[in-house]
């Protein structure tokens, strides 16, 4: 895309007045009147905003005006220093730009819509007998590819009536061409066995058809076969197979009946529905394939409140949708500014209908996503306003002049010292911080060592945020978040470790974090813990029932919910290192051709000489090496 790039860096002085207004009124006597985004930057260089504009003269015209800019707005004018312009040939292309220059950039004063996660495929392989399988990400992988689904949930529910009525594969490549005897999913019906013959390639083939019609929303035609079948069956007195015929009827019957239950007026589409409690906005997603309604997730923009809801929802539309699929038609429950641009813009060109339904029943479904935009903004913010009281109780507590914004939690996970990693979770005003989360994998020696590894972690962590401070104050950039509480998982020793460590770095006293311990209670009953505080000999005071107790409860069994996971993984790898490691001419490369050959490394132990022989890289001399390696 030819960008014509149009700069301008004001003087020093300007720099240094920060007089944003003048700069910008200096900057539009030679801004063009074209189409194009603009970029506003601070004396670092910093992007503070991106915009676009069908004029940009008069749209920069309107910043520097000053009077009825939100506060948000005018602060960022005012932190303005330059401005750089590009033109572009069209407003379609004018959106692709600012949309990927704020998704890059993320700059201070733009709405950030946090999207990033790739949205989940179902995929049937390309293979002789293809594999059902979810599929996240770019389409590297050769097959057929359904969605995306809203969220997981709706992928996975699919692909468990999937696996239900059509009897499909989910195993990999390398357990299905290995398989000696079928799998537990053969036993309870959750699968065909086309690993060891239990069906035709050409039956497996017509019930991979049957699950890609259904996809392709022709489930009616797919029942009508199935009841045919059924009938046939029943009529030739062959009552197993008649009865497996109805099972896979009833689990298709199911999913239809929930997925009609809010219509089918939508083909293929999503209804997006915002509701407003300001300064709060959720905006409701329900997503169609194929007439049948598939998931609905929601979003909680920031920052929304000077918008109006039109501008809200362009903005949404236009970041949700972009580098996705999107469907042939958006369906809003308020109009859409620029819709008519922004409808060329998405999908590679391929138009895109947006529009607003204001009878009928599309009109009812809007309805619907509003009603449940607007429960679930509610329980958010009821939930959120608990959350700030007890963070209040908890400052009152403590008796801090300032508030309770961040609590940094700490916990270790292992077992007898193998495989130790460690937890840090973040509690902010509002809620968990699930973005600032961190994993630990423990460096010392394998033992189990609890304290050891609590100050290897509290070293690490708070020695780097150490530097990056120091750092930062050199450069004279921004230092980052330090927590007003950090909490370890444990009793008074944890607590004395964290302590430890502290002053060691010279980060105790007033101005730094407080320090606590939550330690379980006798027989680990919740609502029996007790809470210790560094410099007090006595464990704090609190209710049995105290919200604050509950609060912290919280933190500490997320800390350790997050600490077990991370160790589940890690013991996972651990296992899946075998036997093949240790043997003398196995490397990486010829692990991976004995694995996909055989399955396991069982599987290699059960191979004969000869079998070995055949597998890519392994001549005679290293078969017999690995045969008598591990069958002594």
């Amino acid at each position: 895309m030819p960008f014509n790039l149009i700069s301008i860096c004001v003087s020093l002085t300007f720099i240094m007045s920060n007089d944003g207004i003048h700069i910008l009124k200096d900057f539009i006597k030679r801004a063009p009147e074209t189409p194009g985004v603009y970029r506003m930057l601070n004396n670092k260089g910093d992007v503070l905003y991106v915009g676009k504009a069908k004029n940009l003269k008069n749209r920069l015209s309107n910043y520097a005006q000053g009077n009825g800019l939100s506060n948000r707005i005018r602060q960022m004018v005012f932190e303005t220093c330059e401005v750089v312009v590009v033109e572009v040939a069209s407003e379609s292309e004018a959106l692709l730009l600012e949309i990927s220059l704020i998704k890059n950039l993320k700059p201070k004063y733009n709405i950030i819509f946090r999207d990033d996660a790739s949205y989940p495929y179902i995929l049937f392989t390309k293979a002789e007998s293809p594999r059902l399988m979810s599929h996240r990400g770019s389409k590297k992988l050769k097959g057929d590819y359904f969605g995306p689904y809203p969220d997981a949930g709706a992928m996975y529910r699919t692909m468990e009536m999937l696996e239900k009525a059509f009897l499909l594969r989910t195993c990999k490549d390398s357990e299905f061409e290995n398989r000696s005897r079928p799998c537990l999913k053969y036993d309870i019906k959750r699968c065909s066995a086309p690993c060891v013959g239990r069906i035709s390639p050409a039956d497996y083939k017509d019930l991979v058809k049957q699950a890609e019609k259904f996809l392709k929303g022709q489930g009616t035609s797919v029942q009508k076969a199935l009841q045919d079948k059924m009938l046939e069956a029943s009529t030739q007195m062959d009552y197993e197979k008649a009865a497996m015929y109805r099972d896979r009827l009833e689990s298709i019957a199911q999913t239809l009946a929930i997925q009609s239950t809010y219509g089918a007026a939508v083909e293929n589409g999503d209804i997006v529905a915002l509701y407003r409690q300001n300064p709060h906005v959720c905006i409701q997603i329900f997503s169609y394939k194929n007439g049948q309604h598939v998931g609905n997730a929601q979003f909680y923009p920031k920052e929304v409140a000077e918008l109006d809801d039109s501008e809200v929802l362009r903005l949404f539309i236009a970041m949700h949708y972009s580098g996705k699929d999107a469907p042939k038609e958006i369906v809003t429950s308020h109009e859409v500014s620029d819709a008519e641009t922004l409808s060329h813009s998405l999908n590679e060109g391929k138009r895109v209908k947006i529009y607003t339904p204001l009878k009928g029943e599309k009109r009812h479904l809007v309805g619907q996503a509003l009603m449940n935009a607007e429960k679930s903004l509610k329980r958010k913010l009821s939930e959120e306003s608990s959350w700030i009281k007890q963070m209040a109780e908890f400052t009152q507590l403590l008796q801090l002049e300032s508030p309770v914004k961040r609590i940094e939690c700490f916990d270790i996970s292992n077992i007898s010292g193998k495989q130790a990693v460690a937890s840090m979770v973040v509690a902010g005003e509002g809620s968990m911080l699930k973005s600032d989360y961190r994993k630990f994998a423990i460096k010392g020696k394998d033992t189990p060592d609890d304290y050891a590894m609590m100050r290897e972690v509290l070293m690490r962590r708070y020695g780097k945020l150490l530097k990056e401070t120091e750092k930062a104050k050199a450069e004279g950039s921004a230092s980052p978040v330090w927590p007003d509480v950090i909490m370890v998982d444990g009793g008074k020793g944890h607590l004395s470790v964290l302590t430890s460590v502290m002053e060691e770095l010279g980060l105790v006293g007033e101005g730094y974090p407080l320090l606590l311990a939550i330690a379980k209670g006798e027989y680990r009953d919740k609502g029996l813990e007790t809470i210790f505080q560094s410099g007090r000999e006595k464990p704090l005071e609190i209710t049995y029932n105290s919200p604050l107790k509950f609060l912290l409860q919280v933190i500490r069994d997320e800390s350790h919910r997050f600490a077990i996971g991370f160790h589940r993984q890690k013991r996972s790898k651990e296992t899946f290192k075998s036997a093949l490691d240790s043997i003398p001419g196995v490397g990486a490369k010829r692990k991976k051709a004995l694995l996909l050959t055989f399955g396991s490394a069982a599987g290699v132990k059960n191979a004969s000489v000869e079998d070995l022989k055949r597998v890519e890289g392994v001549n005679e001399a290293l078969a017999e090496q690995i045969y008598h390696y591990l069958n002594g």
